[in-house]
């Protein structure tokens, strides 16, 4: 099957999804002609809102992270900070290990505890993970510019039993994609910049939660 176009095109854009929605309202902004071509009867990929016996359910993504800043500035370039609308305490994300569900510690940020008492008493990871994960408190920091997975980071600062259970079903998850392959500086540069700020990204997060700010750049 071909496809003929009325007029020239600088762009061609496969997919309406999320990504290609985004990268032609990033093309119009620019001038830039374009096309976007979808499959399916509908825009938005896996992105949908469904309806079911009274219930209005989100299909797929559901939510964005207030860390991500570029989604809450797309939000407000189309007009629809007014409709955002924020999670209902106590917010608790749960994390499957051994067969049962663990909750994250309170007060922790992208699984990164804030506050002492609740890492402490969390069951998600072992007493040989959480003293592990403690170093980051000492370990001194990277000063070299070289990007590095997500994998990377997280077990060079916290160690395996954080890439495990709070890197892979969390940073990696959201993306859906391998920790091993995920650009840290690329996706999550707070991390990095806490680190080389702070010397520790554990400090940088607790400092950021007492100024109630812990989605800013540090």
């Amino acid at each position: 099957m071909s496809t003929k176009f009325d007029r020239p095109v600088e762009l061609l854009i496969i997919g309406g999804g999320i990504a290609g929605l985004s990268a032609a309202f990033e093309a119009k902004k620019r001038g830039v002609s374009f096309v976007l071509v979808e499959a399916k009867p509908q825009f938005g990929g896996i992105i949908r809102t469904e309806s079911e016996n009274g219930f209005t359910i989100d299909a797929g993504p559901d939510a964005i992270l207030t860390q991500k800043h570029a989604g809450i500035q797309l939000c407000q370039e189309l007009g629809l900070s007014d409709r955002l609308m924020s999670t209902k305490p106590p917010r608790t994300a749960f994390v499957m290990r051994n067969g049962s569900l663990h909750p994250l510690p309170e007060a922790s940020v992208l699984g990164i505890p804030t506050r002492l008492a609740p890492f402490a008493a969390s069951s998600l990871l072992s007493p040989t993970g959480k003293t592990r994960m403690s170093l980051d408190l000492v370990i001194p920091r990277n000063r070299s510019s070289v990007d590095e997975s997500i994998a990377s980071f997280f077990g060079r600062r916290f160690g395996r039993e954080a890439v495990s259970y709070l890197a892979e079903p969390l940073l990696a998850g959201i993306h859906a994609g391998n920790v091993d392959r995920l650009s840290v500086d690329a996706l999550f540069p707070n991390l990095r910049n806490a680190e080389r700020h702070h010397g520790s990204v554990i400090r940088a997060y607790r400092k950021a939660r007492r100024n109630i700010k812990t989605d800013g750049p540090f």
